[in-house]
């Protein structure tokens, strides 16, 4: 090929390139999560991932956070609601993008999260038709999911008790978006089952109820361990909204003169 024929055919490669990037329109995407029953789901449980694929080539496009606030709490929980109503504000909990596209795209998105919600983080998608020019704004591609967050913390992940001790078992307990729960408010502790399942050794030996510990989402009840082996307890909270959440720990009883050795006292 001579060099006169190659920079023709090169000049006109680029200008077809250019002629489709030409015909590219930016336009935007927003993705965001609400709580069933509850507000945004956002930073405040460690936000959730977010990845957006062409949902026939699987090419990854964008990926990104959705991070920010829970929303206006009036608007959300207490007001009617129109049918074109927008409940999010500026700084309600978002993803966004922006994809220059040149004809409608079909999208996969996929969420994964709360980064904070352990036993309780969802993995979800949808798929949406992005048009070149029609951003999906406002509430944007809005996801809701179901759950509570439940993240035992007493005993602590693998402690060490002494045969005969008593012991809190308590969990904090919170709607997938944070939201505080106490008796008489919007998530109200009294609307809530929690039970701790516990174990020794693998065998069932208790169910206890745990009642609201007067602290924003703590929920406690106590167990003396009168026998040595390995505990395991798992937190079931439910709801009167169909949300559920669990969780588990497990820690060891021990004789008292093994606990002082590991313990490093007399």
């Amino acid at each position: 090929m001579s060099a006169r024929i190659f920079t023709t055919l090169f000049g006109f490669l680029v200008t077809l390139a250019l002629s489709a990037g030409a015909w590219a329109i930016p336009t935007s995407l927003t993705v965001r999560v609400r709580a069933h029953d509850a507000k945004f789901v956002g930073s405040a449980v460690g936000g959730l991932q977010v990845t957006v694929r062409d949902y026939f080539s699987h090419e990854a496009l964008a990926t990104g956070m959705v991070a920010g606030g829970t929303g206006n709490t009036k608007k959300l929980m207490k007001q009617p609601r129109k049918r074109d109503s927008v409940l999010s504000g500026p700084k309600a909990a978002a993803f966004r993008t922006t994809l220059d596209i040149d004809s409608p795209r079909k999208l996969l998105v996929t969420l994964r999260g709360p980064l904070a919600a352990g036993l309780d983080s969802h993995t979800e998608s949808k798929t949406v038709w992005l048009i070149p020019g029609h951003d999906i704004k406002g509430d944007g591609l809005l996801f809701e999911i179901y759950g509570l967050i439940v993240r035992n913390y007493s005993p602590t992940q693998h402690q060490f008790l002494p045969v005969g001790s008593r012991a809190t078992i308590g969990a904090h307990v919170t709607p997938m978006c944070g939201c505080p729960v106490r008796p008489k408010f919007l998530w109200d502790a009294n609307d809530f089952s929690i039970i701790a399942e516990l174990r020794l050794n693998g065998k069932k030996v208790a169910d206890l109820p745990l009642s609201y510990a007067g602290r924003i989402s703590d929920f406690e009840t106590s167990y003396r361990f009168d026998k040595p082996g390995t505990y395991q307890v798992t937190v079931i909270a439910s709801d009167k909204h169909d949300n559920q959440g669990v969780d588990t720990s497990s820690y060891v009883v021990v004789p008292i003169k093994t606990f002082n050795k590991i313990a490093g006292t007399k």
